[in-house]
């Protein structure tokens, strides 16, 4: 048998043992967490340089999607193949040499022989089972009949994109800086050309836009401008310093890549401009400057041209946009000689003439990589389709380099700083990670989602702590006993609904009742408050002597008929003030005059819902706290003099506000943790608002909805974790400063 000395040992033994090991499992789980999102910090990594001789010709390169099939496209007009001599070549120009050949984004290739002919189409790559074994074959797609562009003209250069509807733009240039635009109607079949244009002092490459309607010209003398198609009509170009090499699109086409010849890298977007016209008697503001009546201005701002929009008597309209730089990225070292662009995502490669290859990403404006290739000028380069290798030429050499690059649509700018995307007119916090197009650009910053969960629980402890805390105050000091075996199990009882009962009530029975009712709802919940302190302040004038003959709690009754008779007069007013102030549509006055929209499930519904869930927490702890103070104290303090009132402020809150801090940390700790509620409740609208109208998404919220459909490994599948880790270094943080405050607060009234 063990002695009680042994037992206690082996008690003191397993408890520090188990206190340890939870420690540990704590610590593994967030560094498992950790680990899975650090990947999203490392930079891209490529495998060795393949070379491979007999490319002394070559104009053009690719691969096939598989990356095992590699492709030239040769000046006498063939598609060879290097790694596999075996297989027939492809004849797209006959006797005729090449003059110029572009290969674009979507695989399309354009090709302007000698006489004149322009030939664009694809290669098309399928795999054939025989025998169990595969075998790939390979024909040309035309995308369109072959135009004649004449044989009489020194033709330098050529680009052509098309459209997944059969539509193609193409554009080819001169020695001369003569400009021959030309659209393939898929529905007719037959090319329409447009009228020529002159560029002073020539052209030296350009690259048309994967909507057909935008085409870029990098002039010799390295001036950028941008066109409509088929129009020709110039845009305007901001922020574009440097004498241009070369330009390319981007996926998708509102992303313009700008190569100059002193090796800097230039992003320009597409802004858009909205076209405001005042049609009132009265002058609009728009912005720090007023707008008299019957004028018009164009504005940059989105947010404000839709909040002025909703304003009658203003005419809104599109107006020209403006391609404008919004990012520089490290430059290449020597002047570009081709870009290529990727297939899925906004990276591309820049080839220069120093032989150097680099890989960038748009959206953050990185360089990925940097590295030397060859001593000869890069003459061709293309991304392979997913983006996971590359195929060059240079000093008649056909260069192979597998690359890793996984995620590099994320860097710290692109979570916690404003980025400009592509249609939009500023740089902003934006949360949007799913498309309806390949072309879709993610958008991955985290404040919105840092912004929505402390929006989230502002509005839940401003409900919540007062209540709480009154209640804990005078349920444990004021309250009589039978009041105290009613109150206290309740309100520790509203601790055991579910979550998910509270935020499916919020969001099908609260929130449609606070829509119809909303005046009403604001009125009464502005006004309750004031009622109850006038309400006490009347129970002070009734005199000593009848305060004294009614029983304790009495009060009670005071307040509840002030705060019935305040509710029932927002109840019964709230229609005649509506029509007569506001129209009749209390709503929609938001919205037209202070550009403020109502969603249904919005920051109020949120906080009721939130509130309600934690204010049993805060309750429980801080009444706890206040009972704690020592009777003798409270005796002590009435035998002085001090009124019920005077005692439990001036003396047991003081006392017991280290127990009331740490019910205040406790309830904030558990609102940024919850889910549920506001994932039923908030709207999941990601937005940067205060306004008690709108909803918001929590960091909680995003995971719990976006984990289940992120690919493992993917970009948004480690963003997610690095979400989580935030969450827990925010509660972490939390607890910490609960700790270090109530430490504080119990050595400030020790005396007590």
């Amino acid at each position: 048998m063990l002695s009680e000395k042994q037992k206690d040992r082996a008690a003191t033994v397993v408890i520090r043992v188990g206190g340890i090991l939870v420690i540990l499992v704590v610590v593994a789980i967030v560094v498992n967490i950790g680990l899975e999102a650090l990947p999203l910090f490392e930079g891209a990594s490529s495998g060795p340089l393949d070379r491979q001789g007999g490319a002394q010709e070559a104009v053009l390169a690719g691969s096939d999607p598989r990356r095992e099939l590699v492709w030239v496209l040769t000046r006498s007009g063939r598609i060879e193949f290097p790694a596999d001599p075996a297989r027939d070549a492809i004849d797209l120009t006959g006797a005729a040499p090449v003059v110029a050949a572009d290969l674009e984004i979507d695989g399309r290739i354009a090709v302007l022989d000698g006489s004149g002919r322009l030939s664009v189409g694809s290669l098309r790559f399928r795999d054939e089972w025989a025998d169990g074994q595969r075998t790939t074959s390979v024909r040309w797609r035309p995308s369109a009949e072959p135009l004649e562009l004449g044989s009489d003209r020194r033709w330098q250069g050529v680009t052509a994109t098309g459209s997944d509807e059969g539509a193609v733009a193409a554009v080819a240039w001169d020695a001369d800086g003569q400009l021959a635009s030309a659209a393939w109607d898929g529905d007719r079949e037959r090319w329409e050309l447009s009228p020529p244009l002159a560029v002073e002092g020539g052209v030296s490459a350009a690259a048309i836009a994967q909507d057909l309607g935008t085409l870029a010209v990098a002039g010799a003398g390295g001036r950028l401008r941008v066109l409509t198609l088929p129009a020709l009509e110039e845009l305007e170009v901001e922020g574009v310093g440097a004498p241009i090499a070369r330009a390319r699109f981007l996926i998708g086409g509102g992303t313009l890549v700008a190569a100059g010849r002193d090796g800097s890298v230039a992003i320009l977007l597409e802004v858009p401009r909205v076209a405001i016209t005042n049609r009132s008697t009265q002058p609009l503001a728009i912005g720090d400057r007023a707008l008299a009546p019957g004028a018009s201005a164009t504005v940059w701002d989105d947010e404000l041209s839709q909040r002025l929009g909703a304003r009658p008597n203003v005419e809104l309209a599109t107006a020209t946009p403006v391609w404008r730089v919004v990012r520089t990225a490290a430059g290449t070292g020597s002047a570009a000689t081709v870009i290529g662009p990727g297939h899925r995502r906004r990276d591309f490669v820049i080839g220069s003439a120093d032989g150097s290859v680099a890989l960038y990403y748009s959206t953050s404006g990185r360089r990925l990589l940097a590295e030397r290739w060859s001593d000869a000028p890069v003459a061709a380069l293309a991304l392979d389709l997913k983006g996971d290798g590359a195929v060059a030429v240079a000093g008649g050499e056909l260069l192979r380099r597998s690359i890793a690059n996984p995620h590099p649509e994320v860097s710290l700018r692109t979570l916690f700083l404003p980025v400009h995307y592509e249609g939009h007119a500023s740089g902003k916090w934006v949360w949007q990670t799913t498309g309806g197009s390949d072309a879709f650009e993610p958008k991955m910053s985290l404040w919105p989602l840092i912004f929505g969960t402390l929006k989230a629980t502002l509005y839940a402890l401003l409900l919540s702590v007062p209540l709480a805390l009154a209640a804990a105050v005078y349920v444990s000091q004021l309250a009589p006993a039978r009041l105290q075996t009613v109150i206290k199990p309740t309100l520790e009882l509203m601790a055991a609904v579910p979550s998910v009962v509270v935020g499916f009530l919020a969001a099908l029975w609260l929130a449609p009742r606070l829509e119809a009712a909303l005046l009403a709802s604001l009125v009464g919940a502005a006004a309750l408050p004031l009622a109850v302190v006038a309400a006490l302040a009347l129970w002070r004038i009734v005199p000593a002597g009848l305060r004294r003959r009614i029983p304790i709690g009495g009060e009670l009754v005071v307040v509840a008929i002030s705060a019935v008779g305040v509710v029932t007069a927002a109840v019964l007013l709230t229609d005649p003030v509506e029509s007569v102030l506001f129209g009749g549509d209390f709503q929609r006055f938001l919205f037209t005059e202070w550009g403020v929209r109502y969603d249904q499930r919005n920051s109020l519904v949120v906080g009721i819902a939130l509130g309600f869930a934690v204010m049993p927490v805060i309750f429980t702890i801080a009444e706890d706290a206040c009972s704690a103070v020592p009777q003798s104290l409270i005796s002590a303090s009435r035998a002085l003099g001090a009124t019920r009132w005077q005692t439990a402020v001036r003396l047991v809150v003081p006392a017991a506000s280290p127990g009331l801090f740490a019910a205040v940390m406790l309830g904030l700790g558990r609102a940024v943790g919850e889910t549920m509620i506001v994932l039923m409740a908030a709207g999941n609208t990601p937005l940067l608002d205060l306004s008690a109208f709108n909803g918001m998404r929590t960091m909680s919220a995003a995971i719990a909805v976006e984990i289940p459909e992120a690919p493992v490994g993917s970009t948004l599948f480690r963003v997610l974790f690095l979400t989580g880790i935030l969450l827990f270094a925010f509660t972490l943080l939390v607890t910490t400063a609960a700790d270090v405050v109530g430490s504080y607060l119990r050595k400030r009234y020790a005396r007590f």
